[in-house]
């Protein structure tokens, strides 16, 4: 994976804002992960660090729309990504048995911060479980494959537990 790699020395007690719009961190995170996704409308990320007692703490937003494949019906999908994240990378324990992965680094005169790293798990964090081309996406018939979303599937509505039930003599609800 891309890295990019901020120091994060003179940094002011109010925090400075960074801005990152180069597209290379999502291309060959898609590539390494085998996602496919492509840019629909360019990712943007603006986010500013503040320096606090034992740590930093990031505040930023992830925008932009990606490509995808509908989870139901296999067809396109635009996935609009309007991303606010709130994350604290500690300074403290980042050696230590119980020390969370950080994206940060010691420096001789500081820390620095692995920001593609960081946009990458905000990115992730930020992908819904299930991709939708619409809210009301029907999918595919489980049966003869039709997209119920462009034509009617002539299958029996029937379902494979409610014939075995009729075949052993039970009724079901109609």
């Amino acid at each position: 994976m891309t890295e990019h790699w901020i120091a994060l020395t003179d940094l002011p007690a109010h925090g400075r804002e960074f801005s990152f719009a180069d597209q290379e961190i999502w291309h060959e995170g898609w590539r390494s992960f085998g996602m496919d996704f492509a840019a629909h409308t360019p990712l943007e990320a603006v986010f500013t660090i503040t320096p606090q007692k034992d740590g930093f703490l990031i505040r930023g937003r992830l925008r932009g729309a990606v490509r995808t494949i509908c989870h139901r019906c296999a067809e396109e999908a635009v996935l609009v990504i309007d991303h606010v994240f709130d994350e604290f990378e500690a300074t403290t324990d980042m050696h230590g048995e119980d020390a969370e992965e950080s994206h940060l680094r010691p420096l001789d005169a500081g820390f620095a911060l692995d920001a593609a790293g960081m946009l990458w798990e905000q990115f992730v964090l930020a992908l819904p479980v299930q991709i939708l081309c619409s809210d009301s996406c029907q999918g595919l018939c489980p049966r003869c494959g039709v997209n119920k979303n462009h034509e009617s599937c002539q299958c029996t509505k029937e379902t494979p537990l409610a014939r075995a039930l009729a075949a052993r003599g039970f009724s079901t609800p109609k």
